[in-house]
This record gives structure tokens, C-alpha cells and sequence, in this order.
């Protein structure tokens, strides 16, 4: 058994990785990736704040990745398909793979909130971005048609 304590992970500033015009930018969440510190493979658990007036991610779903959080302090609005949802400490959400329910957190209050976030790591797993032209792929981004987006620092 590994005991991790909370201040040996180090905090990670959070910038995002969606090629553009999709890119969130840096400054919305920070994290601490517990699973990798403990070497586990076959999922991954992070401690995220996602900052006042933040985003975590674009709208998405998960072909073959669960995912499960549960939150811990603040207040987030959960949006899911256009419907907004407050959560506060001792909620929980699941999002099951393969269910195209697309989802994101947002942060509209003035305090950070923070949340534990677990999520199945399988290789295959796509992401969709419902309304915009790009697939989370094992390759990488890619635009609908498949064609992929350029890596950072690459140009078209």
C-alpha cells in the first residue's frame, strides 16, 4: 500500500491542450494527479480546482472512458447537453462511457471550488466535442473528417 500524502503531489497549473480556435487557455484549473503519483495505470484520480469564472473543458463525451466526480468544497455549475445543474460538497456525477451525454464544469462563482475527478484510461478512447469540428483521438486531435489538427508549435 502506498500512503500519498496531499502536499507530497505537487500542484499542476492546467493549460489547456485543444488545438485552436478551441484552446481555453491557462489560468481556469489547477490539479493534483494522485493516481500518477501512486504509478496507477489503470485509472486516473486528480484533486481539481477549477478557479472563479473558469471551464473546465469543452463539451464532450467519452466513448470508452467512465468518469466520476465527486465534489469536495465551493459550488460549480454542471452542464450537461444545455442544461445547467449547481453542485455542492457531497454531490457526485458519473458520466458512463459510450452515453453521448455532453458535459463541462463551470465555475460562476467568486471562490474556487475544488473536486476529486477518477476516470478509466483506455487507449481507445475517443472524445467527442459535440457542435465543434474536432475528435480527441489516440493520436491526437482531429477534425471531424479526420484530417488532424496540428501539434503546438507546428504550423498548417
Amino acid at each position: 500500500m502506498a500512503i500519498i500524502r496531499k502536499d507530497e503531489v505537487p500542484v499542476t497549473d492546467a493549460v489547456s491542450g485543444y488545438p485552436d480556435p478551441y484552446n481555453l487557455g491557462s489560468g481556469n484549473l489547477s490539479y493534483r494527479h494522485i493516481s500518477n503519483a501512486g504509478g496507477l495505470t489503470q485509472f486516473g484520480a486528480a484533486l481539481e480546482t477549477l478557479h472563479a469564472g473558469g471551464q473546465s473543458s469543452q463539451m464532450h463525451w467519452e466513448e470508452h472512458e467512465d468518469e466520476f466526480l465527486y465534489m469536495l468544497s465551493g459550488e460549480l455549475t454542471v452542464v450537461e447537453d444545455g442544461e445547467e445543474t449547481i453542485i455542492r460538497p457531497g454531490d457526485a456525477c458519473c458520466w458512463k462511457a459510450g452515453t453521448p451525454v455532453a458535459h463541462c464544469l463551470r465555475n460562476h462563482s467568486d471562490a474556487p471550488a475544488t473536486y476529486l475527478i477518477v476516470g478509466s484510461r483506455d487507449p481507445r478512447n475517443i472524445a467527442h466535442y459535440p457542435g465543434l469540428d474536432m475528435l480527441g483521438t489516440p493520436q491526437g486531435f482531429t477534425h471531424l473528417d479526420g484530417t488532424p489538427y496540428p501539434k503546438k508549435g507546428e504550423t498548417k
